[in-house]
C-alpha cells in the first residue's frame, strides 16, 4: 500500500477531464481506455503541450505550470506514488493545467500523444542505470530521442538533464547521430548552466557540492515536406 494518500481538499481542488472520473484519474493508468493517440484538445483544452518524462516529485513540472499558465503540462511517471503525489499537489494549487500519465516512457510518449503535437519534452536527471547489465534501462538513448522527435512539432524543443558524467557522453553520442534534432548549442557537447530560469532543490544541492551537471537542449529540424508547407499556413 502507498505511503502516501490525499487529503479531502487536495480532491476538492482535482480538475478531472470529462469522460475518465476521479477514481480512473487517480488510477494513472487511465490512458490506456482513451482512442489513442489522446484528444488533448478535447480532454485538456488550452496553449501548447508540453511533455516532463519521470517528473519524480513533481517539482519542476508544478512550477513550470506556474509560472506559464497557458501552457499544457502533461508528466508522465512509472511510478505510482509519484503520480499519486502530483495529482495531490495539482489539486491543492487548484491548477487546471496538469496532468499525469502512469507508465513505461517510450510506450506512454509513443501511444498517447500524435505526431509533431508537442512544444517540448523534458527528461531531468533520470535514472543513469550505471551497470552494464542494466544499460537497456537507460532513457536517454537513441530509441527515445527518436519517439521524442516524432512527437515535437517543427522547432519543439527537447531537453534533458543528468550529473552522470558517462550517462551524458553516451546521450551526447546519441543526439549527435539524431538526423532529427539538432543543438542549439552546437559549439559545446551539453551545457553546465540550466536552460530554464530557475532550480530544482537537487539541482542547488548538487551545485553546491560541486557535482558536473550536463543540460542538452535540441530543437526538431522540420522536414522537407512541412517546410515546403509552412509558408501557405496561417
Amino acid at each position: 500500500m502507498s505511503s502516501f494518500s490525499l487529503s479531502r481538499a487536495s480532491l476538492k481542488g482535482l480538475r478531472v477531464p470529462p469522460g475518465i472520473g476521479a477514481a480512473r484519474l487517480l488510477a494513472g493508468d487511465w490512458w490506456k481506455e482513451e482512442d489513442l493517440p489522446i484528444a488533448w484538445d478535447r480532454l485538456f483544452p488550452g496553449g501548447p503541450l508540453r511533455v516532463e518524462v519521470g517528473f519524480g516529485g513533481g517539482e519542476f513540472l508544478l512550477e513550470m505550470a506556474r509560472r506559464s499558465p497557458g501552457d499544457r503540462f502533461v508528466g508522465i511517471e512509472k511510478f505510482g506514488e509519484g503520480h499519486r503525489r502530483l495529482m495531490g499537489q495539482v489539486g491543492a494549487a487548484g491548477f487546471a493545467n496538469v496532468l499525469s500519465l502512469l507508465g513505461d516512457a517510450y510506450i506512454v510518449l509513443n501511444l498517447a500523444f500524435a505526431e509533431g503535437s508537442l512544444a517540448s519534452v523534458t527528461v531531468n536527471f533520470s535514472d543513469p542505470w550505471p551497470k552494464n547489465r542494466h544499460a537497456r534501462n537507460r532513457l536517454l538513448c537513441a530509441e527515445f530521442f527518436g519517439i521524442a522527435a516524432r512527437k515535437l512539432a517543427p522547432g519543439g524543443r527537447l531537453t534533458c538533464a543528468t550529473d552522470d558524467v558517462p550517462y551524458a557522453h553516451q546521450a551526447s553520442k546519441a543526439l549527435e547521430g539524431s538526423d532529427t534534432l539538432a543543438s542549439i548549442h552546437p559549439e559545446r557537447a551539453w551545457r553546465s548552466d540550466s536552460p530554464h530560469s530557475f532550480q530544482t532543490r537537487y539541482e542547488r544541492k548538487w551545485i553546491a557540492e560541486g557535482r558536473p551537471l550536463h543540460y542538452f537542449v535540441y530543437e526538431r529540424i522540420p522536414n522537407p515536406a512541412e517546410v515546403a508547407r509552412a509558408p501557405h499556413e496561417v
